[in-house]
C-alpha cells in the first residue's frame, strides 16, 4: 500500500469538494430562465467573491527538514510523527462524516448510497476548521495558513503515512459500535450496521476516491481545463449581470425585456456547452452517475493553481493519494469479509 494513501480524505475530502478549509467559490446559477419577454423573473442573490483563501506561499515553518531520515520504510504510523495541523479529532469528525453519510439499502440485501458531495465538505470544514491546529486567530487568515501548509506535495505523504490506518480503523470502529437509524420496510430503526453494509461503506467509499482522483488528475493534466473554468466563471458571471438588469427594468419596457431575455437564453447555452466541454475532459459516464459535481471540482482546482498561486503538482498528490486510499479501503472490506 502506498504512502500517499489518505491523502484524498485529509485533502480531498477535508478541502475538498468536493473539501473543506474551502470557501465556496460559484455563482448560483439562475433558476428561471424566460422563454416569453413577459415573464416574471425574481432575483437570484450572487454572493460576493470571496477573498482568496491561498495567497500565501507554503509555510516554511511545516517543511520537512531534507536532512532528517526518509520516511520510506516506516511501516508503523505510530513510529511517524503528529502533524501540526492535522490532530486525531480531525480523524475522527471525518470518519463520523462519512459515517453519516452512508446509508444501507432499505431492504436486506439492497444497495446502499453515500451522499457526502465535495461542496458539502468544503461546506462543513469551511468555518469551523473542526480537529485543525492554526495560529491564526481569524478564519480567512486560519484557512490561509492550513492550505499553505497541508497543499504541499511532501506534507501530503507524511499525513497519509501518519493518519490513513486511524481514519478506516475508527470508520470500522464507529459501523460495529455506533447504531444509526436505518430505514426499513416498516419504518426508521435504530441499529448497528451489518458486516455486509460496513464492507459496502468501504467499497462505495473507495469507488468516490477513485472517482475523484480521476477529476483532479485529469484538471491538473489536460492544459486547456482551466482555462475552461474561467471561460465558465465569466458566462456566469455576464449571466447573473444580465438577470440583475432584466429584474430593474419596467414592464412597461417590452422590447428591453424581450432584447434581455434573448440574451439571457444565449448565455445559458454558453454556459452549458462549455460545462459539457469541462465534463468531457475531466469525467466520464460513471462518475455523473455518482453524484459528482466535476464542474464545481474543477472550480476549487482552478481558484487553488490560478488565484491561489498553488502548483499542479500538488494536485496531482492529491489525486494520487486518494487513489493510494481507494487501495486501502477495498483491502479493509476485504479483510472484514475474511474474518
Amino acid at each position: 500500500m502506498g504512502k500517499k494513501t489518505v491523502v484524498s480524505v485529509v485533502l480531498a475530502f477535508l478541502l475538498l469538494g468536493g473539501g473543506t478549509l474551502v470557501w465556496h467559490f460559484q455563482f448560483r446559477d439562475p433558476p428561471v430562465e424566460p422563454d416569453e419577454p413577459g415573464i416574471e423573473m425574481y432575483p437570484v442573490q450572487v454572493p460576493e467573491d470571496p477573498a482568496d483563501i491561498t495567497r500565501l506561499d507554503p509555510l516554511e515553518d511545516f517543511l520537512i527538514d531534507p536532512e532528517e531520515e526518509p520516511l520510506e520504510d516506516a511501516e508503523d504510523s505510530e513510529r511517524l510523527p503528529e502533524d501540526q495541523v492535522i490532530t486525531d479529532r480531525f480523524v475522527q469528525d471525518l470518519a463520523n462524516l462519512i459515517f453519516r453519510h452512508y446509508h444501507p439499502g432499505s431492504v436486506p440485501g439492497g444497495q446502499g448510497v453515500f451522499t457526502l458531495s465535495f461542496k458539502e465538505l468544503n461546506m462543513h470544514y469551511a468555518t469551523e476548521l473542526t480537529g485543525l491546529q492554526h495560529q491564526s486567530q481569524e478564519v480567512l487568515q486560519a484557512r490561509e495558513e492550513i492550505l499553505g501548509h497541508l497543499l504541499q506535495p511532501r506534507v501530503i505523504d507524511l499525513v497519509v503515512d501518519r493518519y490513513g490506518p486511524e481514519l478506516f480503523e475508527r470508520l470500522v470502529y464507529l459501523g460495529q459500535n455506533e447504531p444509526r437509524e436505518v430505514a426499513t420496510p416498516q419504518g426508521m430503526q435504530e441499529r448497528l450496521l451489518s458486516s455486509g453494509e460496513i464492507v459496502e461503506m468501504l467499497e462505495i467509499t473507495a469507488s468516490r476516491l477513485e472517482y475523484l482522483a480521476y477529476v483532479f488528475s485529469m484538471t491538473a493534466q489536460e492544459p486547456g481545463v482551466l482555462g475552461l473554468v474561467q471561460d465558465y466563471l465569466d458566462a456566469v458571471e455576464d449571466l447573473n449581470s444580465v438577470y440583475f438588469e432584466y429584474w430593474q427594468v419596467e414592464e412597461s419596457d417590452d422590447d428591453r425585456r424581450s432584447e434581455l431575455a434573448s440574451r439571457i437564453k444565449q448565455l445559458i447555452m454558453l454556459r452549458e456547452n462549455i460545462r459539457s466541454r469541462i465534463v468531457d475532459l475531466v469525467s466520464k459516464p460513471a462518475i455523473a452517475e455518482a453524484g459528482h459535481d466535476v464542474v464545481y471540482e474543477a472550480q476549487w482546482i482552478y481558484r487553488r493553481v490560478e488565484k491561489g498561486g498553488f502548483s499542479r503538482d500538488s494536485i496531482q498528490a492529491m489525486a494520487r493519494g486518494a487513489e493510494d486510499l481507494a487501495g486501502m479501503a477495498r483491502d479493509k472490506a476485504d479483510g472484514l469479509v475474511q474474518e
